[in-house]
């Protein structure tokens, strides 16, 4: 079978289904704006964004709009020579996000149009209006979620399949809608994602050797911003040093944006909640690591005794399973996507997202009852394998729902 993956910034969620794809003897296509590919046995052809002929008068009101229009008018472009050089695919799998498939349809009307589902956006109680720190002040970005949302609207009408990698993400769209969007995760290497209570790992040229002979807290996000609960956890930094004179904490993470707004001030949140610290804090004991190849990522897992994953109400973060895998002691932040994934005193404690004292707490109790934390680790572990590995889980998943089984 034929199989084409459309994302802008390929491979995204689809790497591994791509991947497997290929080497179950499929002819795999990717079409993105990145400049190559690096998975082998894929043929990747690049687009460029190009303005659609209406798109002029909406570039200041509709900003969130006019580039996922200039997206989809450049892949159906690239798309349409494609099909007149004799191209033809048998299914075509695209993020949504992105508005890329809004004229693909058009292009390849035999094919089966996959439309992969990450999030459908509200006005209130999700990632806009859920913390209160962060109040809404231009009501025009509820138009613009509203108008994001009107593609993702567009997608599904041109999609012959839906499918959403968790049932909260599922659940943000109308309840009319939800029979139709499947729940299947892209999957995570949880087989090879193993605990290792001997790993040790030196942060940087001249930084501590870091192993399990000493309590390490870590905390993970793409970039250092509100959504993942950055603020929160930067405001505990007093108190849970108290936890421990041994102590450290490790930062994993960025100084860009990903989800949430621009920072005051020209700053990065990272500055701003540094800034906003009101006590003194021990820096030498918090070590701020950026982002890290895969490899170390997973070494900092594999040394931490308490591991902190906050998200408020949005797409659920691979690395929050993986930490699972990793068989991490978790303290997470009770929202409707963790909880999906942790259960309060089985796998994972949680803690109210907005109590910076509560979540000290639950890691204070994650150090110190070491025996329950172990077995609530291995409980984790236990779940991402039986629901969320790969190999043998969701790919045989994928390939049913794409017809490559």
């Amino acid at each position: 079978m034929k199989f084409v993956f459309v994302h802008q910034n390929f491979p995204g969620q689809f790497g591994r289904i791509a991947k497997a794809l290929v080497q179950d003897g499929h002819e795999v296509v990717a079409l993105g704006m990145v400049k190559d590919c690096t998975i082998p046995g894929v043929r990747y052809v690049s687009y460029n964004a190009v303005p659609g002929p209406d798109d002029a008068p909406y570039q200041n009101r509709y900003s969130a709009v006019v580039p996922r229009l200039r997206r989809s008018y450049g892949v159906a472009h690239r798309a349409r020579q494609m099909a007149e050089q004799g191209f033809h695919p048998d299914v075509v799998v695209v993020n949504t996000g992105w508005g890329e498939n809004l004229f693909l349809k058009d292009v390849w009307p035999a094919a089966k149009h996959v439309a992969y589902f990450e999030y459908y956006y509200a006005a209130k109680g999700q990632d806009l209006d859920f913390d209160p720190e962060f109040p809404v002040t231009n009501p025009e970005i509820i138009w613009r979620l509203r108008a994001k949302n009107a593609m993702q609207l567009g997608a599904l009408d041109a999609a012959d399949l839906a499918v959403a990698p968790t049932h909260y993400q599922r659940d943000t769209f109308p309840a009319y809608l939800r029979d139709r969007i499947a729940v299947i995760h892209d999957g995570i290497d949880a087989q090879n994602l193993k605990p290792n209570p001997n790993v040790s790992i030196r942060l940087g040229e001249k930084g501590p050797r870091l192993s399990r002979e000493i309590p390490v807290v870590t905390y993970v996000s793409r970039n250092i911003e509100p959504m993942r609960g950055s603020h929160i956890f930067f405001r505990s930094l007093p108190d849970m040093l108290r936890i421990d004179p041994r102590l450290r904490v490790v930062v994993v993470g960025g100084k860009g944006t990903s989800y949430s707004g621009q920072a005051p001030g020209g700053k990065s949140w990272f500055d701003v909640f540094r800034e906003r610290i009101n006590e003194k804090v021990d820096w030498s004991r918090v070590h701020f690591v950026g982002n890290l190849p895969y490899d170390q990522f997973v070494k900092v897992l594999q040394v931490s005794s308490a591991h902190i994953y906050m998200t408020y109400p949005f797409v659920l973060s691979w690395s929050s399973i993986e930490a699972m895998a990793l068989e991490c002691r978790i303290v997470a932040s009770d929202t409707a996507p963790v909880r999906e994934i942790i259960q309060d005193g089985v796998n994972g404690r949680l803690f109210d997202f907005f109590d910076s004292k509560a979540l000290v707490e639950r890691v204070r109790e994650t150090l110190n009852d070491r025996t329950r934390s172990a077995e609530m680790a291995r409980e984790a572990r236990r779940i991402a394998l039986e629901r969320y590995d790969f190999q043998s889980v969701c790919l045989p998943k994928w390939q049913a729902f794409l017809g490559a089984s």
